[in-house]
C-alpha cells in the first residue's frame, strides 16, 4: 500500500480547499456533527503549536484528494479562517480571523465566495494569524487506486472511535448493496440528497443543524421528516437514528416479517461475515432496492401526510399524539404504525381514504403498545403492529393509489428535489409562477417567452445529471412575503426556498391547473428548441402536490449535444444567461 507522510501548511490546505480539490466521498463519511466548543478547542490548540492528530487523504490521479480521516477538523480550521465562529477573546468578547492577513481568503470574501462576520468584528492579532496559517499539519497520503484497502483503513479509524453512534460504528467502512441503499433513502428523508462525492466546501449545505446549537449548516433538523413529527430529537438525528430506524423497518420488510431487535441483532445484518447479512442480501436482491426505497417512501410520506393535514405546522405532532407522556420515546410506535400501514398499503393495495379516522385511531395508541426495551422480541413487535392495524384498517379502501408524482412519496421526494439546488445550482431554476406580482393580476408573457431559453442553457450545463424548473417557488422573502398580501396564503418554507404554489395563480386567472399547464406546454412548443430537447421536456412536465398545494416541474433531462435555442447556444452565469 503507497504511502506518503508529509507536512501541509493550512495556507495549502485551505488553497486546495477553495480550488474544491478536497473531496468527501458520502459512502462511508458521516455528516458534519462538531459544535461550536470543539471547533475552538481545537483552533486554540493550533494557536498554542500544540499537535493535532494525523489527517489521512487519498489521492486521485486528477489530484483531487478523498479525506479518509479528519473531515470535521479541516471544516473546523476552514471555518475559523472564514469567520464563521470567533474564539473567546478578552471579556466576553469574540476574536474572528483577520482576513487581511490572508489575501486568498479575502478575495474569496469580497467575490461573496463566503460571507464574513458582520459589522465591525474583534479581530485575532496578525501575529497569531500566520501562526495558524504557517501551521503544519500532518498529512498521510494514500494512492486512491487501492480502493479496498482504503475502505478498511476507514473502517478500523471509525469503528473504535469513541465519539461515534451505535449506528455510525456499526455501518462504519462498510459497503453493500444495503448499506448503499440505506444511505441514500435516508438522505431522502433528511432532505439532504445529493451526489456521492462532494467538495468539503459544499458539506456544510448538507449537514444539520438545529434552532438549539445554529451551527450554520443548511438542514435545519427540526424541517426534516423524523424531527418535524417527533420521531427523534435533533441530537439524535446528528448520530444517525435515522439510520437505525430505517434499517430496522428496511429489515423487516425485505425479510418478510418483524424480527427480535436489539443492538446486538443489528450489528450482525451489518457485518458482512454473518449468516444474517448474507441472507438479507439474498431477500435484498429478491425485493429490490429501488422497490423498497419506492415502498418505504409511498408509507412513511402518507403517516406524513396525516399529521401535516391534521396538524399543520406542529413541530413534534406525531409523538405529541400517539403519546401520553412528554418523556415517551416514539420509537415504538412508529415501528408500529408504520408496519401496520405498509401491510394495508403494499402487501395489500390498499389506499387511505380517511386521513381524519385514521389520524384520531391512533390517538395514545402508545399506551395500548409493549414498549422498546434493549431486547424486544418478535412476538413483542408482532402484537403491536396487529394491535395498530385494527385500529386503523377501517379507513382503508381497496381503490387504485393514484400516480407517483400525485401520491404520498412526493412528501418526501419534492423536499429532496428543493434541498438538493444548492449543491447544483446550475440545474435549478425557481419561479414563483407565471402571473405577475402587481395589482393587475396576468399572465408575465416576457416569462413564459424566457423559460424555454433558461432550459436550454440548464441543458447546456452538461450531460451528468437532469435540471429543473420549478413555478410556485420564491427564492426570494421579498417575493414570499408580497404573495402572501396578494394571495393571502402562508409559504412554507423549505431551506432557503419559500413555497407557494401556483394553485393561487389559478384562482387569480380564473382557469383551471390543466388549462393552466396547457399555457407553459404551450410556450415550449412554440420555442424555437432544438427537436431532441424540446421533445424530451414536453415529455417530461407535469405538475405535483407537496403540503397541499401544486407545483409544475419541468424536468430537463441530461443531453448528449450541446442545445440551441434560435440557432444560437446559451450557458448560465449566475442568475443571467450567456451566449
Amino acid at each position: 500500500m503507497s504511502i506518503t507522510p508529509r507536512g501541509m501548511s493550512i495556507q495549502e490546505a485551505y488553497n486546495l480547499y477553495r480550488s474544491e480539490k478536497l473531496v468527501v466521498n458520502r459512502n462511508y463519511q458521516r455528516k458534519l456533527v462538531w459544535g461550536v466548543n470543539e471547533k475552538m478547542h481545537l483552533i486554540d490548540s493550533i494557536l498554542r503549536g500544540f499537535p493535532i492528530p494525523l489527517f489521512l487523504l487519498a489521492e486521485a490521479p486528477d489530484q483531487h484528494y478523498e479525506i479518509i480521516d479528519g473531515m470535521q477538523r479541516l471544516d473546523a480550521i476552514f471555518g475559523f479562517i472564514e469567520q464563521r465562529y470567533g474564539i473567546p477573546g478578552a471579556g466576553d468578547q469574540q476574536q474572528y480571523f483577520d482576513l487581511n492577513e490572508f489575501s486568498r481568503a479575502r478575495q474569496l470574501a469580497e467575490s461573496k465566495a463566503f460571507t464574513p462576520e458582520p459589522g465591525d468584528p474583534t479581530l485575532l492579532a496578525a501575529s497569531f494569524c500566520a501562526d495558524l496559517l504557517d501551521y503544519q499539519l500532518a498529512v498521510t497520503i494514500f494512492d486512491s487506486g487501492e480502493e479496498a484497502k482504503i475502505t478498511e483503513v476507514f473502517r478500523r479509524i471509525n469503528s473504535g472511535g469513541r465519539q461515534l453512534s451505535a449506528q455510525e460504528k456499526r455501518q462504519a467502512g462498510v459497503l453493500s448493496d444495503f448499506v448503499s441503499m440505506l444511505r441514500r433513502l435516508a438522505s431522502e428523508f433528511r432532505y439532504d440528497g445529493s451526489p456521492d462525492i462532494l467538495p468539503l466546501t459544499k458539506m456544510p449545505v448538507v449537514s444539520i443543524d438545529s434552532s438549539r446549537e445554529r451551527l450554520g449548516y443548511g438542514i435545519s433538523a427540526e424541517e426534516t421528516f423524523w424531527c418535524s413529527l417527533g420521531i427523534l430529537n435533533p441530537r439524535q438525528l446528528q448520530q444517525s437514528e435515522d439510520e437505525q430506524l430505517l434499517a430496522d423497518i428496511c429489515i423487516s420488510v425485505v425479510r418478510g416479517n418483524t424480527f427480535s431487535v436489539s443492538s446486538d441483532v443489528l450489528d450482525k445484518y451489518f457485518d458482512l461475515e454473518t449468516v444474517e447479512s448474507a441472507s438479507l442480501a439474498v431477500d435484498l436482491h429478491a425485493y429490490g432496492t429501488t422497490k423498497l426505497g419506492d415502498d418505504v417512501k409511498l408509507v412513511l410520506g402518507a403517516m406524513k401526510s396525516i399529521v401535516e393535514y391534521m396538524r399543520p405546522g406542529v413541530i413534534g405532532a406525531f409523538r405529541s399524539h400517539v403519546s401520553t407522556s412528554g418523556f415517551t420515546s416514539a420509537k415504538t410506535p412508529f415501528y408500529a404504525v408504520f408496519m401496520a400501514f405498509y401491510d394495508l398499503m403494499v402487501r395489500r393495495g390498499q389506499q387511505l381514504a380517511d386521513r381524519e379516522g385514521a389520524f384520531e385511531a391512533i390517538r395514545g395508541v402508545t399506551a395500548k403498545l409493549t414498549p422498546s426495551r434493549n431486547t424486544t422480541t418478535e412476538a413483542q413487535r408482532q402484537a403491536n403492529i396487529d394491535i395498530v392495524r385494527g385500529l386503523v384498517d377501517k379507513h382503508f379502501t381497496d381503490s387504485p393509489r393514484g400516480p407517483l408524482t400525485h401520491g404520498p412519496a412526493m412528501e418526501i421526494e419534492f423536499p429532496n428535489l428543493i434541498r438538493r439546488s444548492p449543491i447544483e445550482s446550475a440545474r435549478y431554476e425557481f419561479k414563483q409562477g407565471i402571473v405577475s406580482l402587481s395589482a393587475k393580476r396576468e399572465i408575465n408573457q416576457n416569462l413564459l417567452d424566457k423559460l424555454p431559453k433558461i432550459a436550454s442553457a440548464i441543458a447546456n450545463t452538461g450531460p451528468d445529471g437532469d435540471g429543473y424548473i420549478i413555478l410556485g417557488v420564491a427564492d426570494r422573502a421579498e417575493h414570499a412575503h408580497h404573495i402572501t398580501q396578494l394571495d393571502s396564503i402562508i409559504p412554507v418554507t423549505v431551506g432557503s426556498k419559500h413555497l407557494v404554489g401556483v394553485d393561487r395563480e389559478c384562482v387569480a386567472l380564473g382557469i383551471d391547473m390543466a388549462t393552466y399547464l396547457r399555457k407553459i406546454v404551450q410556450g415550449f412548443q412554440d420555442a424555437p428548441l432544438g427537436t431532441e430537447l424540446k421533445g424530451d421536456i414536453l415529455a417530461s412536465i407535469d405538475t405535483v402536490s407537496f403540503s397541499g398545494r401544486s407545483y409544475v416541474v419541468v424536468r430537463i433531462p441530461a443531453q448528449r449535444e450541446l442545445s440551441e435555442f434560435g440557432g444560437d447556444y446559451f450557458v448560465r452565469d449566475g442568475e443571467d444567461l450567456r451566449k
